[in-house]
C-alpha cells in the first residue's frame, strides 16, 4: 500500500464509518431542504437540540394511519452527524407507539452522556394519560427500557412535560399536574431522588408548566404560568431549584411579570444566559398587545426593570409572538417578533436589542426587519451568531402559501446577510425550532405541508449565510492511501472528523474528473486499474501534488 501525504494536515484517530444506504445531505437549494419525516399522516412538533460534538438530536410526533394499532400520535427521535446525516434510519426511530388523538407541548435534552432525553405524555399503561421520560443512547438504544420510566401513576390531568439534563449527570422532569407543578429528579440508571416530587402549588391559582432548563451546580431553572381562573390575568413565575431540591431564588416565586396579562395559551420559553441565570421573553395582551424580555441573574435578581423591556414604546402599532437570543460576551439581548397594526391586519418582522441593563439600543420603536405589509410575518426565531443575530421567519401571503427566510444582523443592526431564502417552496410551514452548534453551524426545522400532508423538514445555515456544504479545506483533510489488488485500484481519503459527511471530493484520475461521496470521515474511490494511474486532487485543489500509482 502506498502512502500519499495530504498538505497541511496532522494525523488524528480514524472515525467512525458510517453505513447508510440513502445518503442524506445539507441541501444548498432551498427548493429542497432535508425531509426528516414523511408517510401518510401528519409528523408535527419537530423540536432540535445540537450536541458539543457538531452533531444534533431531533424528536418529533407521528401520527402514520397506517402503523399498528393504536393509531394515535407516537413519538419518534433521530440523530444526525456533524455533516448532518441522519444516523438511524428514515423517519426517525419509534420511541412510542401511542394512542393520543391531540398532541401538547413536550421536552427534549440531553444529559452530559451525550443521550438523548425525551419526555412527553403517554397513553400506554394505564386508564389516564402519564408522563413519561425515555433516554437513548447515540447508537439508538432504550436505556431506560422499551416504556422509559413513568413518573406518574394517577388520575391527575398531566400536561405540557419539559426535561433537562442537570450538570452532574442526573436528568429533572417538570410537569403540570391538575392545577401544580411537579419536578421529579432522576439518576442516570432512572431511579428517583426527589421522593414523590418537588411541588410547586399555590391554593389560590393555578399553575402551568412553561418551561425547564439545567443551571450550575446541578441545579435547574423552572418557569410557570399562574392564573387564578378563565377571566383572571395570566403572570409569568420562576424559580432555581437546587440538586436536592431546596429552592435557591427565595421561598417565593419570581415575579417575571405581573403587570397585564399574558396573552391566552401563551407558555413562554427562556434559554440559559451560561452564567447560571436566564433570558425570558414573552407577550402580553393586556393592558396592549406587546413583547417582552427579561434577564434573571445567577442569583436570581433582575438586570431589567421589574416586568421586563419592551421591545418597542409605538402605540400606534401592536406586536406578538417573540423570540430572544443572548450574547454573553457582552450581556446584550437580542429580541424579534411579528409587527402588526392596530388592526392586526399588516404584517412585519421588527426586533430590538438591549444592553446589560435592559436598555433599548436600537431606537424607540426597534428595528425594521421587513416593513408592514399585507403578508403575514410567522413563526419569527433568532439565533445569537456573530456580534448580532440570524433571524428566520414564514413569509404567507396566502393561507398555506408560505417561504421561509432569513436575514443576519450585526450588533449595531447592520445587515451581515441580506434577506435570503431558506425554503422557497410554496406550502404550509409552521412550529419553527432553531438552534446553533458549537461550530457556529445553525439549523432550522419545521413542519411542512409541500406533500399534502405535514412532513418534518430542516434546513442548515452557514456562518456565510450560505446553504448546504462550504468548501472544504485543505486543514480539513488528514491523509489518503492507494492500492492496486487483482486489477483493482483503490484510493482512500480520511478526513479529520463527520463535520462534511454527506458532501465530496473530486478527484482526478488519468486526467479524467471523479465525484468521490463522502462517508462518515472517508472518501473511497475503486476503479479498475492497469499500468500507471496519474492521480490529482482537483476540489480541494492545492492540497496534494499529483501522484502516479503503478498497477500490474
Amino acid at each position: 500500500m502506498k502512502s500519499w501525504t495530504v498538505r497541511c494536515c496532522i494525523v488524528l484517530m480514524t472515525g467512525i464509518a458510517l453505513t447508510s444506504t440513502a445518503w442524506a445531505q445539507w441541501p444548498s437549494n432551498p427548493m429542497l431542504n432535508l425531509n426528516l419525516a414523511e408517510g401518510p399522516g401528519d409528523q408535527v412538533q419537530p423540536k432540535l437540540l445540537p450536541l458539543a460534538n457538531g452533531s444534533w438530536y431531533l424528536s418529533w410526533f407521528d401520527a402514520n394511519p397506517n402503523s399498528p394499532p393504536p393509531i394515535g400520535y407516537d413519538v419518534y427521535a433521530q440523530a444526525l452527524d456533524a455533516g448532518g446525516v441522519p444516523q438511524g434510519p428514515h423517519n426517525g426511530l419509534l420511541v412510542a407507539d401511542l394512542g393520543l388523538s391531540s398532541t401538547e407541548d413536550y421536552g427534549l435534552s440531553v444529559d452530559t452522556a451525550g443521550n438523548e432525553l425525551i419526555a412527553f405524555q403517554d397513553d400506554r399503561e394505564g386508564s389516564n394519560i402519564q408522563i413519561t421520560a425515555v433516554k437513548i443512547s447515540p447508537t439508538g438504544q432504550m436505556l431506560w427500557g422499551p416504556l422509559g420510566i413513568q413518573l406518574t401513576n394517577d388520575q391527575n390531568s398531566n400536561n405540557n412535560p419539559k426535561i433537562a439534563g442537570t450538570s452532574d449527570g442526573d436528568v429533572v422532569i417538570a410537569w403540570s399536574s391538575n392545577s401544580d407543578v411537579v419536578l421529579q429528579r432522576l439518576d442516570p440508571n432512572g431511579s428517583p431522588l426527589w421522593g414523590s416530587g418537588v411541588v410547586l402549588s399555590d391554593p389560590k391559582a393555578n399553575y402551568e408548566m412553561a418551561d425547564l432548563h439545567a443551571s450550575e451546580n446541578g441545579s435547574v431553572i423552572v418557569s410557570w404560568v399562574r392564573s387564578a381562573g378563565f377571566s383572571s390575568p395570566s403572570t409569568l413565575l420562576a424559580t432555581k431549584i437546587s440538586a436536592t431540591g431546596g429552592p435557591l431564588w427565595g421561598n417565593q416565586p419570581l415575579q417575571i411579570f405581573n403587570s397585564g396579562s399574558l396573552q391566552f395559551g401563551e407558555f413562554p420559553y427562556f434559554i440559559p444566559d451560561g452564567s447560571g441565570g436566564a433570558v425570558f421573553s414573552w407577550y402580553s395582551n393586556s393592558p396592549t398587545l406587546q413583547v417582552y424580555a427579561q434577564h434573571i441573574l445567577a442569583n436570581g435578581t433582575a438586570a431589567f426593570p421589574a416586568n421586563g423591556a419592551v421591545g418597542s414604546n409605538n402605540l400606534n402599532n401592536v406586536r406578538v409572538s417573540p423570540s430572544v437570543s443572548y450574547r454573553k460576551a457582552t450581556s446584550e439581548t437580542f429580541l424579534f417578533w411579528t409587527e402588526e397594526d392596530s388592526n392586526q391586519v399588516l404584517n412585519g418582522v421588527y426586533g430590538q436589542k438591549f444592553d446589560s441593563t435592559g436598555t433599548q439600543q436600537w431606537g424607540s420603536n426597534g428595528l425594521t426587519i421587513v416593513p408592514l405589509g399585507a403578508d403575514q410575518q410567522l413563526f419569527v426565531q433568532n439565533l445569537q451568531t456573530g456580534t448580532g443575530a440570524l433571524v428566520f421567519w414564514v413569509d404567507e401571503p396566502n393561507f398555506d402559501q408560505s417561504t421561509m427566510n432569513a436575514i443576519k444582523l450585526d450588533t449595531s443592526g447592520n445587515q451581515v446577510c441580506a434577506q435570503f431564502p431558506v425554503s422557497s417552496v410554496v406550502s404550509g410551514k409552521s412550529r419553527l425550532a432553531a438552534a446553533i452548534a458549537a461550530s457556529g453551524l445553525s439549523a432550522i426545522v419545521w413542519q411542512d405541508d409541500r406533500s399534502g400532508t405535514d412532513d418534518i423538514y430542516l434546513q442548515n445555515v452557514n456562518n456565510d449565510c450560505s446553504l448546504g456544504y462550504l468548501p472544504i479545506k485543505c486543514s480539513e483533510l488528514q491523509h489518503a492511501t492507494s492500492r492496486c489488488s487483482n486489477g483493482t485500484l483503490d484510493v482512500k481519503i480520511k478526513l479529520k472528523d463527520l463535520s462534511n459527511d454527506g458532501n465530496s471530493l473530486t478527484l482526478q484520475l488519468n486526467g479524467v474528473d471523479h465525484i468521490l461521496p463522502i462517508r462518515g470521515d472517508h472518501a473511497v474511490l475503486s476503479v479498475p486499474g492497469q499500468g500507471a494511474n496519474t492521480l490529482l486532487l482537483t476540489d480541494p485543489a492545492g492540497c496534494a501534488p499529483q501522484k502516479t500509482v503503478q498497477c500490474p
